[in-house]
């Protein structure tokens, strides 16, 4: 009797409302059980346009741990490797505070999956998603990373920036992570070298687009142009990866040919985030043969407050700008005109967004003054509301690494004085990481507040890597 009349209670559900529930019951039931062979996540390596994705390549299984160290063995072992110094002797002080300084950047664990009821609304977009980003500072949420990276002639530093931004992307997560790498002209063999490194790099999942070109500058071509074309040139992805699988990235990191610390660049991030800034920038030096010392180099580009030049001086010497040139001494971000520097970390927005920015030359028929390339798009920023330009004293580049310029006759009379003098730029400004004390928020043994010339401990650490003075000849 008890069954009949169940029996015919169902049949008087309507048909909708039964498959309705079924549906339901069905969806719930597949989220349970789990119908994947491997519970490893996965990400496809390199850009595969989205219609495309099926169809070619399957996505490639995340690494291990030990596949991802013979990686980075190999990358800091095929020719000479000058970063891994960066934090040479680094006293545990340092390595806890750079810990909690750049914890917030952390972004190894592979992204959430959202849940299927935000799914099944269609929610979860990447257009949505970037639309409601309004800040880029530093709050627990997936942030992406755009590379822009070009090379020419760079043999000597290859394997140094890709050791650097294998160990960035590890830090900040692979699949936040995007580079594209533009290399042109090269008379050496860069090409075949990045070769090499674009097969270890794609192996364990790094997202790396590395275009090359045989293109180099006409006799013709106006210089500032054509520089801007190369620049474009690697932002070209960017825009790829927004119209074909509308991915949208929060910060770009532009990077000449220099020679990059992880912390150094994890510091440039920190501080654009934190500040929220349009254009963070270090500060690049190169060796003066005169005075035997670094000075500032990129003068050309960077300018003050006021769009006064900076000056090819040390360390001491470079702003005219009082009020920035103590914040200089005292290790503070200064706000700038302009500036680029060999690294800078831009906020994409106005490369999104309609006046699109792009990197040009001088509109000289309508009365705009010649300037680089980077010096226009910092006006360009102004123009775009995006006018927080900042350089970062702490964040010292180089261009070059350790090179001897006696000649060979004279190698063993000068053996000494060369080994001391010729350090040159990458090791006189990264010598061992002492600690952070210098940086706003952290505690202090004693003196005046962010002036680390008077704390006790900061001040082997604050000599010779920010005044940046020769190394003193040792007798033989």
């Amino acid at each position: 009797m008890l069954k009949a009349g169940l029996q015919q209670q169902m049949r008087r559900i309507p048909v909708p409302v039964a498959l309705a529930i079924g549906i339901l019951f069905g969806f719930i039931f597949a989220r349970i059980l789990p119908w994947t062979t491997s519970t490893t996540p996965v990400w496809r390596s390199g850009h595969i346009p989205s219609k495309a994705r099926q169809q070619s390549r399957q996505p490639i299984q995340l690494p291990t741990v030990d596949q991802r160290a013979r990686v980075l063995e190999l990358l800091t072992t095929l020719s000479s490797h000058y970063t891994k110094e960066c934090t040479r002797n680094a006293q545990p002080l340092y390595a806890q505070q750079a810990l909690e300084r750049y914890a917030p950047l952390v972004g190894h664990n592979p992204p959430t999956s959202s849940s299927w009821f935000s799914s099944l609304l269609g929610g979860g977009s990447a257009e949505l998603d970037h639309a409601q980003a309004v800040r880029r500072d530093l709050q627990v949420s997936e942030h992406k990373y755009f590379f822009a990276i070009n090379l020419y002639n760079s043999f000597d530093i290859i394997p140094d920036l890709f050791a650097t931004l294998f160990r960035i992307a590890a830090i900040l997560g692979y699949h936040n992570v995007f580079v594209s790498i533009y290399e042109n002209g090269s008379s050496d063999q860069t090409k075949a070298l990045l070769r090499i490194f674009d097969a270890l790099t794609k192996s364990v999942g790094m997202r790396v687009m590395i275009r090359t070109s045989m293109r180099t500058r006409g006799a013709f071509n106006h210089r500032i142009e054509y520089l801007a074309e190369v620049r474009n040139s690697a932002f070209v992805p960017l825009h790829e990866l927004r119209d074909s699988e509308g991915e949208y990235f929060d910060s770009i990191i532009f990077m000449n040919d220099i020679l990059p610390c992880v912390d150094d660049l994890l510091e440039l991030i920190w501080q654009s985030r934190r500040n929220n800034a349009g254009i963070t920038c270090a500060a690049d030096y190169m060796y003066h043969e005169e005075i035997a010392s670094p000075v500032f180099y990129d003068n050309w580009v960077a300018r003050d407050v006021n769009g006064t030049a900076l000056e090819n001086a040390p360390f001491e010497r470079i702003f005219h700008h009082l009020p920035s040139s103590q914040r200089w001494q005292r290790h503070l971000p200064i706000q700038v005109q302009s500036c680029w520097n060999g690294i800078a970390v831009l906020d994409p927005a106005p490369f999104y967004s309609p006046p699109h920015v792009r990197f040009r030359m001088a509109k000289i028929t309508e009365g705009e003054c010649s300037a680089s390339e980077c010096s226009l798009i910092c006006n360009d920023y102004w123009e775009a509301g995006y006018g927080r330009i900042m350089m970062v004293p702490r964040v010292k580049l180089a261009y070059d690494s350790v090179r001897f310029s006696v000649p060979f006759l004279f190698f063993f009379l000068y053996i000494f004085d060369t080994f001391f003098i010729q350090q040159k730029v990458f090791d006189i400004i990264h010598p061992a990481r002492r600690n952070l004390t210098a940086i706003r928020g952290y505690k202090r043994l004693g003196g005046l507040p962010d002036d680390p010339r008077t704390d006790p401990q900061d001040r082997t650490w604050f000599g010779p890597h920010d005044r940046l003075s020769r190394r003193k000849k040792v007798s033989p």
